[in-house]
Formats: C-alpha cells, structure tokens, sequence
C-alpha cells in the first residue's frame, strides 16, 4: 500500500486559507444588537447638583510678633483651649523695657528744652512781636518734642506688642517656635487659632452652573468621615469673582454647618460632598437616561409599533424636563403605554 505524505508547502497554503476564512468571518460578522422594552414610569424626579470639598473655619486667626528678638516664653501647645485676648508668647522685655526708659528721659529733655525757648519768646509772643527768625525757633521746638512724644509712645507700644494674645476664642493649631531663649524672626514665627463652632463647608462650582443657584439655597452636606450622616445646610456665600484654578472658571461656595461641635467632632479639612436640589416635580412621567437619544437639538426615542425590532423601532420626537442622575422627564411627546426600544450591543 502506498502512504501519501503531504508536502509542507501544501501544508502552509491550508493554514492560510483557514486564517483569511476566520478573519474575514469576523470581520464582515454583524455585530449581535440585543434590545430593551420599557414603558415610560410615573414618579417623583429631582435635580440635584452635586458638589464635592472641605471644613473650613470663618473664624481663625494667624498671629505674628511686630518685631525679632528673644522668645521669653510660649504659654500654649498645639489643641490648647484658649480663651479670648489669652497671652500666647512673649518676647524678651528687657531691652525694651530700657529702651522705654531712654525714650522718656529724651522726652523729659525735649520737653526742659522747649519751656526754655517758650521762656525766652514770653514777652515777645505777650506783645505780638515775633520775628519770622523767632516763629521758626519756636516751630522747631515744637516739632521736636512731638518727635520725643511719639518716640516714647512707639516704644511703649514695642513692649506691648511684645506679647501675642488671641483675638478670639478658639484651639492653638499652630506653635512655630516653643523653646524660650532662642532668637526668632517676626516674620517666620506665627502661632494659629481656630474657633471650632465658627466651621463650615466649603466647595466650587464651575462657571455653568453657579447662575443655577442662590444665596440661602437648601443644601445637604454629607462628610466621608460620616458617610451616613445627613447635615442639613444652606448657601451662605457665593463669590463674585472668580478663585484661582488651573483648569477652569470656579466660584467659591460656603455652606452652613449647624452642628454641635463641643466634643470637637469636626475638623478643619475634612473632605465630603454637598447637594443642591435644582428643581423638583411629582407624579411625571419618567425614562432612563439611557433610552433617550438627540440630534441636531431634538431628543427622541424608538417606539416599538407592532413588530418585532428593529424593524417595529419607530422614531418619536420627544419633550424633556427635569433629569436626574438616572432619569429624565418626559413632557411630551409619550404615553404610560408605549414600549420604548432602548438598544444594548
């Protein structure tokens, strides 16, 4: 009996012809279109814009010396309860208490020296006879001990300003330097407080949306931290000019936080979301987002007509209202009882 051996080269131009097969089977192959029947569902339909951001505090302050010098002492650490015009940090007094000193014995000079010129002028300034020379030395020495007068009150401020207080009642955040004795920089050392019951939420809106929405607007804010506490809000403060972004035009937006924050339960930063309800409508007709299609401006759908799709799909213009996350209204244009095609590949 004789064997047939099949040459390679038969064996290449099979293989071939096999791949050209599947690959124009594949792709000349009509995709499969499976098809969705829904009818239009009554119900109660929100717009709500959803926001996202932080806690912040309108009450909070950032405290600096007027001067360098020798830090004498620090009297909090940060989550301190401080109370209003507290003492915080105190500078070194002890040149400043000299230089005070200095600056009220020139005064005390100033002051012999321009009783000695008013002296000298008395019956000159009783007669009205002062010349234009002796009206000038007169206004020098008057210049001079206002110059002494100011200096010594400038000095007595130094000292005064020598000490931090707090202007409000709050928590240290912030202590830049808490070791007495070392030299500080009056601009780099600052100390902050925050009055935890001054919180509330802050978040941007992009320039489409902020005419949506106004002043005392209900919101409800919602924090990560919290996830299912719900904190009843409303719009406190819209900006008017726009915030520094590197992407669009925003708006800053503060919300109310009408919450009790004695245990400290909320914090400065804590990140969550805020919505806004736009508009509202009750018992309306309802479609998914999903089924509704538009072009050149105009929203329609596919109706099914009595026959099976895509052949039954007849085209609907229709009217749309409210839409919502999931779904849209349906003003005109269907009824409870047509069968709406909604295509899924």
């Amino acid at each position: 009996m004789k064997r047939f051996v099949k040459s390679p080269t038969k064996l290449i131009l099979t293989a071939v012809i096999i791949a050209i097969l599947f690959f124009g089977y594949t792709k000349f192959k009509k995709p499969v279109v499976k098809y969705t029947q829904i009818t239009p569902k009554r119900q109660n339909i929100e717009s709500v814009l959803a926001l996202s951001g932080s806690i912040d505090a309108s009450s909070k302050a950032t405290l600096q010396f007027q001067t360098s010098g020798q830090l004498a002492w620090v009297g909090v650490k940060v989550g301190d309860k401080v109370k209003k015009w507290q003492a915080i940090a105190s500078l070194d007094k002890t040149q400043l208490n000299k230089n005070l000193k200095a600056q009220f014995l020139t005064y005390k000079s100033g002051l012999s020296t321009f009783n000695d010129t008013q002296d000298t002028y008395k019956t000159q300034k009783e007669n009205s006879t002062l010349t234009d020379a002796m009206k000038r030395i007169l206004e020098r020495s008057q210049n001079t001990l206002e110059d002494n007068v100011i200096d010594y009150e400038l000095a007595d401020l130094t000292i005064k300003y020598a000490t931090i207080v707090s202007p409000i009642a709050g928590i240290v955040t912030d202590v830049a330097q808490a070791l007495p004795g070392t030299n500080i920089s009056a601009l780099t050392t600052t100390y902050g407080v925050v009055d935890p019951n001054s919180l509330y939420f802050r978040s941007e809106i992009d320039q489409e949306d902020v005419n949506k929405i106004k002043y005392d607007q209900d919101a409800t804010v919602t924090l990560d931290s919290f996830a299912q506490e719900l904190i009843n809000s409303k719009i406190t403060y819209i900006s008017f000019a726009p915030i520094n972004s590197t992407s669009s035009t925003v708006y800053e937006l503060r919300f109310s936080l009408p919450v009790d924050n004695s245990a400290l339960k909320y914090r400065l930063a804590m990140t969550g979301n805020v919505d806004i309800p736009l508009a509202r409508a009750e018992n309306v007709l309802t479609l998914p987002i999903e089924a509704i299609s538009e072009e050149n401006g105009q929203k329609y759908v596919y109706v099914r007509n009595g026959k099976n799709p895509p052949a039954g799909g007849e085209k609907k213009n229709i009217e749309t209202g409210i839409e919502s996350d999931t779904d849209i209204e349906i003003k005109s244009g269907l009824s409870e009882y047509d069968q709406v095609i909604i295509k899924k590949r």
